[in-house]
């Protein structure tokens, strides 16, 4: 007699994709406009936006999404928790090592001051 063993993991929740990145230079050219205008209109340099669809960059990323009327993480829902905090980047590495630097608690030591002690 054999036995089915159960599944050993639990179901996966279906995987939400994101934007593919010509899908959301079309959505900005829909609004009459591209990338390298909408940088300038910003106060940035031609190129700046692009990085945000070759990788992580939290700030670039609000901004697409707010001028296509959408939030950041139903473009690159993979970039983002559940809360809408950014994933990955810095808005995640190293936040320890930020807090128990710069919480004010820790003297600091640095030592090329000169005449202070």
């Amino acid at each position: 007699m054999s036995k089915k063993n159960p599944p050993l993991s639990k179901p996966k929740k279906p995987v939400k994709k994101d934007w593919h990145r010509k899908d959301i230079i079309a959505a900005i050219c829909k609004t009459g406009t591209n990338l390298s205008q909408l940088s300038f209109s910003l106060g940035y340099k031609a190129g700046v936006l692009l990085n945000a669809l070759h990788g992580p960059a939290p700030k670039y990323e609000r901004l697409i999404a707010e001028h296509l009327g959408k939030k950041p993480q139903q473009l690159w829902p993979s970039r983002y928790h559940d809360d809408g905090t950014p994933r990955s980047g810095r808005g995640e590495r190293g936040l320890g090592r930020y807090k128990a630097k710069f919480n004010g608690s820790a003297k600091r030591r640095n030592v090329n001051l000169t005449g202070a002690r």
